[in-house]
């Protein structure tokens, strides 16, 4: 019983009940915090509506009302808007086209309002604009243009029958009755002729749904950005870990400065063999074109010499212990990479911690390579600085430690 009960409160149970509670207080905080903005932080998705036919004011004016998001441009025309959309700076371009009006009125097939979406976005995103715009598109063919046209119709024909009706009484007031009665069974045909005339017209308005950087069909495709900068992410903070244990033995045989030197090699050659083993998997499963393969092996290979550089940080200064920090950093990146969230929306905390996110730089490029989007150049350069700021910071940590031969002490040299 002795046993038992030394067993139960032993360093090695009181640890697991550490770490269980240690990750999952963090895992629970990181994500609930992190995903509480969906859906409603998605209304601050900015959107552009580009009306081209002068007629159509009205119908820009009640859209801009009735849609669901806080930020509706106006101001630009189509070439602005879809330079906007594939830069990531609005979401979704409602266009109402030439004509649009007159072609509801002279009962023209296929009069399309045009909504125009980037599928080269995170997944919820992509989804609430489609929702948007058949919400959108469905109202503008039921509503709008039946229910209104019918009706704007119907009261103009009435009011020019009741002004001919007044007129013809007052030319021939001893037919009033008959007259009257004429003017009753006409105002009935204009009401049944309206509404059979825009019942017809109701098959000619419609809603077209226009995607630009088509993102083929399946979940692979759509999270492939994140997945792949999680793998290498997660596969970095190890081998930072591993690294550091190479590292830490061979500082007692030829020196840190040496030992530290050949630590950032072996990063750099990692960087260099590991990533298109990987890629090569993805490759083969997605269906990635050589092109596409060589540019993720850039990407990749950058994000993996600076993340191999960022998770060394810690461990440097804690020595495995550093997975205590590394471990909910790589949590928030799961979040601030925006992979599953536009970045615009992310709550304060996360938008701060994804311009220090090898994940957040990683994501975007990605999706701009793969699927299209602006240059990722500028990306790659902030994963470069980003990991020679590592650098500069190991360096700083390695000059205040003194190593002797058989363990680490942080007294200053």
């Amino acid at each position: 019983m002795n046993n038992v009960r030394k067993f139960l409160i032993s360093k090695g149970t009181i640890g697991a009940l550490f770490m269980i509670l240690f990750y999952g207080l963090v895992m629970v905080g990181t994500y609930f915090s992190g995903y509480k903005v969906i859906p409603h932080k998605v209304k601050d998705l900015p959107v552009a509506i580009v009306n081209q036919d002068n007629q159509s004011q009205g119908l820009k004016k009640q859209l801009k009302k009735d849609l669901p998001f806080h930020h509706v441009r106006t101001q630009y025309n189509l070439s602005q808007a879809q330079k906007k959309l594939k830069n990531r700076k609005v979401y979704m371009i409602i266009q109402i086209p030439q004509n649009f009006h007159n072609n509801i009125v002279k009962q023209k097939q296929n009069t399309n309002l045009k909504f125009w979406i980037n599928e080269s976005n995170p997944t919820t995103a992509v989804t609430a604009m489609e929702s948007t715009a058949n919400l959108i598109g469905s109202s503008i063919k039921n509503k709008v243009t039946l229910t209104s046209g019918q009706a704007i119709f119907t009261k103009s024909q009435l009011l020019a029958l009741q002004s001919q009706t007044e007129q013809e009484i007052k030319n021939n007031p001893a037919a009033a009755k008959e007259i009257q009665a004429k003017a009753q069974q006409q105002s009935k045909n204009i009401t049944s002729t309206s509404a059979a005339l825009y019942k017809k017209a109701g098959n000619t308005v419609n809603y077209k749904i226009k995607k630009i950087n088509k993102v083929p069909s399946g979940m692979n495709h759509s999270m492939a950005p994140f997945f792949l900068s999680l793998a290498f992410y997660i596969g970095s903070m190890i081998g930072a870990m591993i690294l550091y244990m190479t590292y830490n033995e061979f500082v007692s045989i030829i020196g840190k400065w040496k030992s530290y030197a050949l630590t950032e090699l072996s990063i750099v050659l990692l960087a260099v063999i590991a990533p298109p083993l990987v890629i090569a998997l993805a490759k083969h499963l997605n269906s990635f074109d050589n092109q596409a393969f060589l540019q993720l092996w850039m990407v990749h290979g950058t994000e993996l010499f600076t993340a191999l550089n960022v998770n060394f940080i810690f461990t440097l200064i804690l020595g495995q212990l550093g997975i205590l920090i590394n471990m909910p950093f790589m949590l928030v990146q799961v979040v601030s990479g925006a992979g599953l969230i536009p970045a615009m929306i992310l709550p304060r905390f996360f938008k701060i911690m994804s311009s220090v996110s090898p994940c957040f730089y990683t994501i975007q490029a990605d999706f701009n390579l793969l699927y299209g989007g602006p240059d990722y150049h500028h990306l790659l350069l902030s994963l470069i600085l980003l990991g020679l700021a590592s650098i500069i910071i190991h360096l700083i940590i390695v000059s205040c430690k003194t190593y002797k031969k058989f363990g680490v002490t942080k007294a200053a040299d």
